[in-house]
């Protein structure tokens, strides 16, 4: 599942991230890595950014960016 498909209120875990070395980096400084739990705060289904919270820090990803995170849901 990619995180642009996780409603909002859910929390996943970060299972891989086949993307490019430009987003990777971009994604590696807000800590979203492998393992990492992300909170799905608000995931409009008209476009536009996703809210994530991560590490008790909230950011904007825009939709192209969380559709190269690969998620689970947290068990």
């Amino acid at each position: 599942m990619k995180l642009v498909d996780v409603p909002a209120g859910t929390t996943v875990v970060v299972k891989s991230i086949p993307a490019g070395l430009g987003a990777s980096i971009t994604l590696r400084e807000l800590g979203i890595v492998e393992g990492a739990k992300v909170k799905v705060i608000r995931n409009s289904p008209f476009g536009g950014p996703l809210i994530v919270e991560v590490n008790g820090a909230r950011y904007a990803l825009g939709r192209g960016l969380a559709s190269k995170v690969e998620v689970e849901p947290l068990h």
